[in-house]
């Protein structure tokens, strides 16, 4: 199913329905997942090759996880996740191929985005300018498939804020290359408002929305982004974060990341409404008049 998504559709990330840790197979179907996140209200749903792949050994055929997908009225809106693309040698073979896999994916079910980012610390980065050539290809081979290319910024890495995310994109200087802005991320990389507003907004191409029990440092940053909570059950300022998106002008959808234990032990329809419920009354605190 194709669609095309706004700033009001919220999109049910892989990790807050695989019921799953980031790095397991997931515990439900995709079946499972795609009902409960129709049921629930989203317009979409977040996949990974490695999830398809399980599809495909499990037996679904490509036209089984298409008839799942138009069955529900739900499309696949983003493609998680691709490393090591601003590196070369194995490194960057390594994420070509996954490169590859997102494509194939792309050819099947038109997905609207995929995200990239790094996830090494400072000293194993390269330069911003040779990442940002190397992500203006990237771009230009996602853009053949009909794909935004999304770069995630994670504050203990070598893209650590919006800053380093826009100046990548800026020197790529691609149409279809721009920012994914995690609401995680963005307030432990300072909440800089300066830094999103010198985005043009059509280049924030992807939100992803979560909160957390509390702002942490250092060794901690590790731990904590897989203890995530749901939106308003924390500590971020989720409502003044969707006004500076809305002032900004920006368009793109949320998509809700709730990556923590307590979320992938629900059962996957409690763990969807949850996700979309939770996101939604802030969504509509923040835009309230």
């Amino acid at each position: 199913m194709t669609r095309t998504f706004g700033p009001n559709d919220l999109i049910a990330s892989h990790y807050s329905i695989s019921g799953a840790d980031v790095s397991k197979p997931a515990r439900h179907s995709f079946a499972e997942r795609v009902a409960a996140v129709a049921a629930a209200g989203f317009a979409g749903i977040g996949w990974t090759p490695d999830d398809y792949d399980a599809c495909r050994a499990a037996g679904l055929t490509d036209a089984d996880l298409r008839a799942i997908l138009d069955q529900h009225g739900i499309a696949v809106a983003e493609l998680e996740f691709v490393s090591d693309w601003a590196h070369g040698g194995e490194r960057g073979a390594r994420a070509r191929q996954t490169e590859d896999r997102m494509y194939r994916m792309a050819e099947l079910f038109r997905p609207r985005h995929m995200n990239v980012g790094e996830l090494h610390g400072p000293g194993q980065m390269e330069p911003l300018e040779a990442a940002a050539e190397r992500f203006a290809a990237l771009c230009d081979r996602a853009a053949a498939h009909g794909l935004l290319v999304a770069i995630e910024f994670l504050p203990w890495t070598g893209i650590p804020d919006p800053a380093a995310a826009w100046k990548i994109c800026r020197l790529a200087g691609r149409a279809n290359g721009g920012l994914l802005v995690d609401s995680w991320h963005y307030f432990h990389s300072g909440a800089d408002a300066a830094a999103l507003r010198a985005v043009p907004p059509a280049q924030i191409l992807a939100i992803q929305f979560d909160d957390a029990p509390r702002l942490c440092s250092g060794a901690d940053m590790l731990h904590d982004t897989l203890h995530r909570r749901a939106p308003g059950q924390g500590v971020f300022d989720l409502v003044g974060f969707v006004r500076l998106l809305d002032e900004i002008g920006v368009q793109a959808p949320i998509s809700v990341e709730i990556i923590s234990p307590e979320q992938q032990q629900r059962p996957i329809m409690e763990a969807a409404r949850i996700a979309y419920d939770s996101s939604a009354a802030v969504i509509r605190r923040a835009r309230r008049r």
